[in-house]
């Protein structure tokens, strides 16, 4: 087993670019959601890394995913891979994620989506530093009430309620676990690229260039 460098782990799951983004359609092309899912990918492996070398917290970073050409981009040494044989969904690759993170010995996991609009430094080293507790969960509630970061401790502290509502199920199942829950707001944070009206201030970044080949 390979020993942990941190006690946190901040895995993104990220699935095939081709099926990304569904809720863009029938406004974009496949190809186009494809474009703008690869460039948030870039853009969120690229914050982490930065943030890494600047946060106070020390984590380590993982991608889990099903995709083949999603793993032959995860090239930077200090990216673990997690690697799923099929895809099952993404609170599967979630679940798949905690369990690699309690084998390796990390003592928290913070999931992080690969679809925040601007990720915020200042805002994500806040976040970060909620999580204590040794049974905790520290919540980011997206604008639609989904959840766009959760910090697990222990990294299987919950099963894993991704979807429509996963924020009030998340929270629910806190109280069902006895979990000390902590509710945490961002303006940052709470902001994801669902919909067109989600991507229209950043249309031009996201969708205006072609993602390349380059080593994260």
């Amino acid at each position: 087993m390979t020993e942990s460098l941190h006690k946190m782990l901040v895995v993104v799951p990220v699935k095939n670019f081709a099926r990304a983004k569904s809720r863009l359609g029938p406004q974009l092309s496949v190809h186009e959601r494809a474009i703008v899912a690869a460039n948030l990918f870039e853009q969120t492996l690229s914050f982490l890394l930065d943030t890494q070398t600047r946060s106070q917290t020390g984590f380590d970073i993982a991608v889990v995913t099903s995709s083949q050409d999603i793993a032959g981009r995860v090239k930077d040494q200090r990216v673990h891979l997690i690697f799923e044989d099929q895809e099952n969904g993404l609170n599967a690759a979630l679940t798949t994620a905690a369990d690699w993170a309690k084998t390796h010995g990390y003592e928290r996991l913070c999931v992080l989506p690969a679809d925040i609009a601007a990720p915020d430094f200042d805002e994500f080293e806040r976040l970060l530093g909620l999580a204590g507790s040794p049974r905790s969960l520290v919540l980011c509630p997206a604008h639609d009430f989904g959840t766009n970061v959760l910090i697990a401790t222990p990294p299987d502290a919950l099963p894993f309620s991704f979807g429509e509502g996963s924020f009030l199920k998340h929270q629910k199942q806190a109280a069902e676990l006895g979990l000390d829950c902590i509710i945490a707001p961002s303006p940052s944070f709470s902001k994801d690229i669902d919909y067109m009206e989600d991507l229209s201030a950043h249309r031009h970044r996201l969708l205006g260039k072609h993602p390349h080949r380059r080593a994260v």
